[in-house]
């Protein structure tokens, strides 16, 4: 059948060529008991898969549940109870822009003294840029010892480097990742590309270990921002400007804040923030550091990650499952109707 298509972009095969397909023709009284046999095969298997998707449809909406019922602080009610001497998110926020403060001047005095200036007073520290909270006007109430912050409060938010002809030249050739490489929570790295980087560009564009990745720009408003963490897997390794990078503070688990943007209610505020020009829904790092992120103590953090990853495993394992066999459900349609048509025994 293949050999019979003709078309560079859309295959077809013309009324002349359907003509000479051959075709196994048995005499009428075997046709009608086979046909019966087929019908009554592909019956049972449509079942079975109609079966295993709705299973997989209510395994996805067990997920959904689970994250909601996480970054709302339903899952670990019982804990904070039991553990009301953790360090407050107020704390922990004050403490994680007073380590950002001090990183900042760290690189300032660092930048002048590779100039050979050396600074009179401190003048030069009012040139730092305190990042803005959210609004938290219409934002919904968090449990007690939770606060709002924004993105850029808790991390830094970087955009990646821009393709062009001239890094083909370039004697630095590295791995980078593109849209194609992040999925919600999954990174695809059968196919990596390399690119021409410049030294000086390496301290933005490196991906290091707990960055997330999240996609800039969709046709689809349910594609857009997709997020994945990256876990180091290749290094050293870059990535394109249609990804957005998000390196946190190590009060911040990458963790907790993938599982935010994962939720429904973190993918209400990607949708809502994401413009949308010609059909195409865009972030950009601005919009994506004034996302908003519910942040519980560090500790809770890690408990609601540990009880989200010990749920989630169950039906990942589950999913797995029902997507080999319905894979095996579609190979015996086509062995039944292989038996069928070619006489090889029974097709039962």
């Amino acid at each position: 059948m293949a050999s019979m298509e003709a078309g560079s972009t859309r295959k077809r095969i013309s009324r002349k060529n359907l003509g000479k397909i051959l075709l196994p023709l048995p005499p009428l009284p075997q046709q009608r008991p086979i046909a019966a046999e087929i019908d009554m095969q592909f019956s049972r298997l449509d079942e079975a898969a109609t079966a295993l998707k709705r299973i997989q449809a209510n395994l996805k909406r067990y997920k959904a549940a689970v994250l909601k019922t996480a970054v709302e602080g339903k899952l670990t009610e019982k804990w904070r109870k039991e553990h009301p001497d953790v360090e407050p998110a107020d704390q922990l926020l004050k403490r994680i822009l007073a380590e950002r403060r001090a990183n900042w001047e760290a690189e300032e005095l660092a930048k002048m003294k590779a100039k050979g200036i050396k600074p009179k007073d401190d003048m030069w520290k009012k040139k730092y840029k305190e990042p803005a909270g959210p609004d938290t006007a219409n934002l919904p109430q968090l449990p007690e010892g939770w606060v709002w912050a924004s993105v850029e409060q808790l991390g830094d938010v970087f955009g990646g480097l821009t393709k062009n002809p001239k890094r083909a030249s370039l004697p630095l050739q590295l791995p980078y990742l593109r849209v194609a490489n992040v999925y919600a929570n999954e990174l695809r790295l059968d196919e990596i590309e390399q690119i021409g980087i410049e030294e000086r560009e390496l301290a933005k564009l490196l991906v290091l270990t707990g960055d997330l990745l999240i996609v800039e720009g969709n046709g689809s408003p349910e594609q857009i921002g997709r997020v994945a963490i990256w876990e180091g897997s290749i290094e050293p390794c870059v990535h394109q400007n249609h990804l957005i990078k998000i390196r946190l503070s190590p009060a911040c688990l990458p963790k907790w804040t993938l599982y935010w943007l994962l939720s429904a209610n973190g993918r209400n505020y990607i949708r809502e923030v994401s413009s949308s020009t010609s059909g195409l829904y865009t972030l950009s790092t601005g919009k994506v550091g004034g996302l908003p992120v519910p942040l519980p103590s560090l500790t809770e953090q890690q408990q609601i990650a540990d009880e989200i990853d010990r749920r989630l495993s169950v039906s990942e394992d589950l999913e797995v499952t029902i997507e080999t066999n319905l894979k095996r459900a579609e190979r015996l349609r086509q062995t039944t109707l292989q038996r069928a048509f070619y006489g090889r025994g029974s097709i039962t």
